[in-house]
């Protein structure tokens, strides 16, 4: 909850410590003020939790048989529909893809194996001394 001020429309210039009858001192909060804060926001938890009632299985609504051969139909259908918006490669896109993997494996490897060699020389040389 946000206090906003209202704005004075006579623009009269105003004593800084009158207050006006009717309205909330705007300015340091007090103690009285935070704890009011806090039993809203207490308050709205406890509300919140409280709308969560559990469901009772008394009242159960007997369910419509469920067509599993139009549901299969249709979800085939759709799965169809969103084949056609796909962009299939044609063949000399997959070689070059191909190729652009089976590279990058190779590099990877000789990476990890580059490390691997490196590792085991400096951990040779730890464990002599």
């Amino acid at each position: 909850m946000a206090v906003t001020r209202k704005q004075d429309n006579n623009n009269s210039k105003k004593e800084p410590g009158r207050k006006e009858p009717g309205r909330k001192q705007l300015g340091k909060r007090g103690p009285e003020q935070k704890s009011v804060k806090r039993e809203v926001a207490l308050g709205k938890e406890k509300k919140d939790t409280a709308r969560k009632d559990p469901v009772r299985k008394d009242l159960a609504v007997k369910k419509e048989r469920v067509n599993r051969v139009e549901q299969a139909k249709k979800f085939l259908q759709g799965a169809l529909n969103e084949l056609k918006k796909v962009h299939w490669p044609n063949r000399r896109e997959i070689i070059i893809y191909t190729i652009v993997v089976l590279v990058a494996v190779v590099v990877v490897g000789l990476l990890i194996w580059v490390f691997d060699v490196l590792l085991t020389s400096i951990l040779k040389l730890i464990l002599q001394r």
